[in-house]
């Protein structure tokens, strides 16, 4: 099997409840906080990013199973399909024929090259544009075909330029921005439509965002509305949906003990491509002996992490690329927790001083993770103190006092949600140190980014699974990170609600499927 499928784990019956839920023909999905952008070129976090392909669709989707699929093209770009070319530095598309955007326009390759335009533009606020810049120019010889050409090979790139990967760039309406990239005043932003099932009619700050069937969809779908409800916080989200107020909500993993006993409520566990994981400062005085890295490694204690902090939901984690993916080196055995050897490791370093914590206060996951972390780590003779920040603190830029970017800490309690590749599951080459990107853990390896080189460059898929072996490989020998676990996230339900189909990456690329009678 090339692709783990997904899990579904249903805990109540799948007959309508007693109790009224809503409206036939209408779904209601909860979004955490609230929402300040609709742009998907602009868009930020990963359930907000989800929820712009309901509208903004790519050319590339993910399957329920993880597979890369054809969404506004016909075909994934292969070399067996003429898609990529044998040096991997062209990439061509044939698009789907007969789409049309929500209003009625057809869309074409030139609405393909006006996203990209807009995605390369300075003066928009792009949430992601470094995987665009790797384009050197984009050619739409026809209406139904765009060539992109690349600065250098690039094997992934068919599954991350206009990919359902970690971030989502659906195909904008060119003639809805007059063409115009800079997209900042656009009314477009506010109304935002695109060729996906539903369109949004309504955007109430604070309140919800209403979605309404595109009557043009290719994909026709069942529902004949979508409503995302904006709530504060877990807490309201768990009211909300034992209420019967939505049809569907992420909870965390202490709400699924409380879900369980309810007969009301359907449970659906997701793999996620995403590992919690503690990198360690390379360039910090605590952190700079590899003998303090291996004494970390040593001294947590991951089972009671998994078992107490993720209530036993989440698997243990080894490397950088989770078993959702055939790249993943089953091979690598992660350090047993042993106190004695971490102390020991300590005393030989012979480092006195503190080892900061740094965490997102704003996450009780990682709040009661950091805490457990801190006890570890002083078990172990290290001086360990919890500097918890808020996000905009925490992943500041390193001139405004980012703890991350700036380098102010020795271990950081953090996670990496990955893509459609593996390779969007690596931030760890020389060129991605912080401040400059998310190398968090500031550590440059020759021999890992030579494999890294190399796996963009081949298109043969036992090479390209050597060299992430490869990358693994270095990344435990050199105690980069300590892996915690591979997330495994929960929704909860309405009993009545067909068709819900997450994946590793998202819950909303298939709601054209969605019914609810």
């Amino acid at each position: 099997m090339r692709f783990a499928f997904l899990l579904l784990l249903v805990l109540a019956s799948c007959t309508r409840a007693d109790s009224q839920w809503g409206m036939p023909g209408e779904a209601r999905i909860v979004q955490l906080g609230d929402i300040w952008n609709l742009n998907p070129l602009t868009a930020f976090g990963q359930r907000l990013i989800d929820l712009t392909q309901i509208y903004a669709q790519p050319l590339v989707g993910v399957s329920p199973d993880n597979r890369a699929i054809p969404i506004l093209c016909e075909e994934v770009p292969r070399v067996e399909n003429g898609g990529i070319s044998r040096d991997a530095r062209t990439i061509t598309y044939h698009l789907r024929r007969g789409v049309r955007f929500a209003d009625g326009v057809e869309f074409t390759s030139h609405d393909v090259v006006f996203t990209y335009r807009a995605a390369i533009d300075s003066r928009n606020a792009i949430s992601e544009m470094a995987p665009y810049l790797r384009v050197a120019s984009v050619d739409a010889p026809d209406k139904y075909t765009v060539v992109f050409h690349l600065k250098a090979p690039w094997s992934g790139a068919p599954r991350e330029l206009f990919a359902a990967s970690d971030y989502i760039f659906g195909i904008l309406p060119a003639h809805a921005f007059h063409d115009n990239t800079d997209m900042r005043r656009a009314a477009w932003n506010n109304r935002p439509f695109g060729t996906g099932p539903f369109y949004v009619t309504q955007w109430r700050r604070g309140d919800r965002v209403v979605m309404e069937r595109n009557p043009y969809s290719w994909q026709h779908p069942k529902l004949q509305r979508l409503i995302v409800r904006i709530v504060p916080d877990e807490n309201a989200a768990l009211v909300a949906i034992r209420a019967h107020e939505v049809d569907f909500t992420d909870i965390t993993a202490d709400q699924v003990e409380q879900m369980r006993p309810l007969r009301d409520v359907s449970l659906i566990a997701v793999p996620r491509n995403e590992s919690d994981q503690l990198e360690l400062q390379t360039q910090g005085d605590a952190m700079r002996d590899r003998r303090m890295r291996e004494a970390v490694a040593y001294a947590i204690d991951r089972a009671t992490l998994a078992r107490t902090v993720y209530r036993g939901l989440s698997p243990l984690a080894t490397t950088e690329v989770p078993p959702l993916f055939p790249e993943h080196d089953g091979s690598i055995v992660a350090r047993t927790y042993d106190p004695s050897r971490a102390r020991a490791l300590v005393r030989a370093a012979g480092y006195t001083g503190e080892v900061r914590v740094a965490f997102n206060n704003a996450e009780s996951m990682y709040r009661s993770a950091a805490t457990v972390v801190q006890q570890n780590l002083r078990d172990a003779g290290m001086n360990a103190v919890l500097r918890g920040a808020a996000p905009s603190v925490l992943y500041g830029p390193a001139g405004q006092g980012g703890i991350y970017y700036g380098g102010r800490f020795d271990v950081a309690v953090s996670g990496w949600y990955g893509g459609l590749d593996p390779e969007t599951s690596e931030p760890w080459i020389c060129a991605n140190r912080a401040p400059n990107g998310p190398n968090l853990a500031r550590w440059c390896d020759a021999p890992y980014d030579g494999a890294f080189n190399d796996q963009q460059r081949t298109l043969d898929p036992v090479r390209r699974t050597q060299d992430f072996h490869t990358m693994q490989q270095r990344m435990s020998n050199n105690v980069t990170a300590v892996f915690m676990v591979y997330r495994t996230e929960y929704e909860a339900i309405n009993p009545s609600l067909r068709g819900v189909a997450p994946n590793m990456l998202y819950n909303f690329g298939q709601t054209q499927d969605w019914s609810l009678q």
